[in-house]
């Protein structure tokens, strides 16, 4: 691959993305606006800037590499996506967008009457949302590695642009910034998806060659429960995270938050098949790769020029970094609007917001220096945590006005405890975080009723 074009054009999208949020920035003058677009998004922006969330680095990357290794079990991951967008259209997405809060964790505070487990909740959120922050990181390292690019300061100067951009225009440049890179990704691969089947024969897509295929493929050799956790968990996360639940408060409409919910899950349902197919591709043509490295750029390599390649890695870059900037845009949130945070010498609250983004995105740069390279393992770790301690409290919390402090109390405890008793002493077939959950229930129901 031609390493300086490939170097200018990213140079080029890096300053593009940097003058893009300078451009949104001067319309923005309060922290309503910074984190929520003042409320005022359409159909279009959200249903865009939702798939934006999910299509990164395990999406593409991820998807494509356990495609290469278990055929069509590959969509697991992503189909849990899927299952999460359409509860959410169902009537969730409309739920949320009529609470009338900036953070989830805030419903601890309005519904709960429980400033303190606020925090707690929303320290939660934050944790994991770091976590999935990092996974895109290190996955764009590896991407850029596996292209002959390992030189930490390209790296770190792509991402500081990414950072600042972000920190600059807060939810409206990320939302803009997403609609063109989604764009952009889908055009590039649904083209280099159609271009590829048209070389196929029609057999091959018969049900008794998909079975025929999926035969030459490992077993999974993983556990039944970790599958069950790998499909159910992403569902269940997107029912209370943060930064899913940032659009859908800054939605026009009840109407508007539902419907882009079932829209996004549509696109990515069909988008899903484009990295399992390379993957599945690369495995038949026995295409070789290096420390369980993707297989998406090599067999794209293999099956066409350096120039698409080039156009490739930009789109995956462009889905890792859409990702990226909505969970740190997520995270900024909490922090400013949960903790009430105030830097020294800085009044201007919006101001203060800006700078907790930009500290955020440079220690989690940091911190992915540091951590695995398999991307599926960091997004479904950093998943467990919050969903064991807060799917239960928030779903209650959506659907009532007044609970109970303890209820929420005892959820988040009993589903830690049960994290932790489960981890140690784990229950053949059944994932521990299920048991964490019911655990979790356990307890609201305990602070609810025993009193």
């Amino acid at each position: 691959m031609n390493v300086l074009l490939f170097l200018t054009i990213l140079g080029a999208l890096a300053t593009a993305y940097l003058i893009f949020g300078y451009i949104i920035s001067r319309k923005v003058t309060t922290t309503q606006d910074y984190f929520l677009a003042d409320r005022d998004l359409g159909l279009v922006p959200i249903t865009f800037t939702l798939i934006a969330t999910q299509l990164g680095g395990g999406m593409l990357l991820g998807t494509s590499q356990e495609a290469y290794q278990y055929g069509l079990w590959g969509i697991l991951y992503t189909f849990s996506m899927i299952i999460g967008f359409l509860i959410l259209g169902s009537g969730v997405a409309a739920r949320l967008q009529s609470l009338n809060v900036s953070t989830t964790a805030q419903l601890f505070e309005t519904v709960y009457n429980a400033p303190s487990l606020k925090k707690i909740a929303s320290f939660l959120s934050m944790l994991t949302l770091s976590g999935l922050l990092i996974s895109q990181m290190v996955g764009a390292r590896a991407l850029l590695c596996s292209i002959g690019i390992s030189h930490v300061p390209i790296f770190t100067i792509f991402w500081l642009f990414i950072i600042v951009y972000t920190m600059t225009g807060g939810l409206k440049a990320v939302v803009w910034a997403d609609l063109i890179q989604v764009t952009y990704i889908f055009i590039i691969f649904s083209v280099l998806f159609v271009w590829c089947l048209l070389q196929e024969p029609a057999s091959f897509f018969s049900w008794h060659n998909l079975q025929s295929m999926q035969r030459t493929f490992a077993h999974m050799d993983t556990s039944y429960a970790a599958l069950a956790a790998t499909l159910v968990l992403p569902a269940l996360f997107s029912l209370i995270e943060q930064d899913l639940a940032q659009r859908f408060f800054a939605a026009r409409t009840k109407k508007i938050a539902a419907a882009a919910a079932l829209c996004a899950s549509l696109l990515l349902f069909l988008f899903a098949l484009i990295p399992v197919y390379f993957g599945v591709k690369a495995h038949m043509l026995q295409v070789p790769l290096q420390d369980n490295a993707s297989p998406l750029l090599p067999v794209l390599g293999l099956l066409t020029n350096k120039y698409v390649v080039i156009a490739v890695v930009c789109g995956i870059l462009a889905a890792i970094t859409s990702t990226a900037d909505s969970l740190l845009c997520a995270i900024s949130s909490n922090m400013s609007q949960d903790f009430d945070i105030h830097l020294p010498g800085i009044t201007n609250k919006l101001i203060s917001s800006k700078i907790l983004t930009l500290l955020i995105g440079v220690s989690c740069l940091i911190v992915s220096f540091f951590v695995p390279s398999s991307i599926i393992s960091i997004i479904i770790s950093s998943y467990a945590i919050s969903v064991v301690c807060l799917f239960v409290p928030l779903i209650f919390a959506y659907y009532n006005r007044k609970l109970p402090k303890q209820s929420a109390l005892y959820a988040i405890v009993g589903g830690f405890i049960g994290l932790l008793l489960f981890s140690w002493y784990p229950i053949d077939m059944m994932p521990k975080e299920f048991l964490a959950i019911a655990c979790s229930c356990i307890g609201f129901m305990i602070g609810r009723y025993w009193r």
